[in-house]
C-alpha cells in the first residue's frame, strides 16, 4: 500500500471517528442539561378518554407538541417542579392556530408514576392554582405514560 493510500485512509477514518465522537458529545449534552423533572415528563402521554376533549402530547427535550381535538399545537416547555403549591408548566406557543402562536399557556402539574395531571389555563389567562377547572379559562388532562 502507498504511502499516500494510507495517509488518506487514516485522514477518512479519524474524520469519521471524530464526527461520531462529537455528534454523540452533542447528543449526551441535551439530555444532561435537562433537569431530573423535565427528563421525567419525556415520553408521549396519551389523554384518558373518558373525557370530551381527545389530547396527546409528546414531550421530547424541552418541546412539546401536542393535538387536542384534532388541532396541533407546539412549542417550549418551561417547568418549575420546585413552585409551591404545586410544579408549574409554560408552554410557549410557536405553532399551532394564528390567534395563540406567541402567547404562553401557563398551568401546574402532578406526576404520579405513569399518571400526569395537567391544569392548564387557555393562552393568556392567569396560571390556574390548582386542579379545579374554570369554564371557558382551563382545561384539566389527565394523560397516562405512552408503552415503549
Amino acid at each position: 500500500m502507498s504511502q499516500i493510500s494510507w495517509t488518506k485512509r487514516f485522514t477518512a477514518l479519524t474524520l469519521v471517528v471524530s464526527s461520531l465522537v462529537l455528534s454523540q458529545a452533542k447528543a449526551s449534552a441535551g439530555e444532561e442539561s435537562l433537569s431530573p423533572a423535565l427528563k421525567a415528563l419525556q415520553g408521549t402521554w396519551i389523554g384518558d378518554s373518558y373525557g370530551t376533549v381527545q389530547t396527546q402530547w409528546t414531550i421530547v427535550d424541552d418541546t412539546v407538541t401536542a393535538t387536542v381535538n384534532g388541532v396541533e399545537y407546539g412549542g417550549k416547555l418551561v417547568i418549575d417542579d420546585q413552585a409551591k403549591p404545586h410544579p408549574t408548566l409554560t408552554v410557549e406557543l410557536k405553532e399551532g392556530p394564528s390567534e395563540v402562536q406567541g402567547q404562553s399557556a401557563k398551568g401546574v402539574y402532578k406526576l404520579e408514576g405513569e399518571k400526569l395531571i395537567v391544569h392548564v389555563g387557555v393562552p393568556g389567562v392567569d396560571r390556574p392554582k390548582d386542579f379545579t377547572p374554570v369554564d371557558g379559562q382551563s382545561f384539566l388532562f389527565e394523560f397516562t405514560k405512552e408503552k415503549k
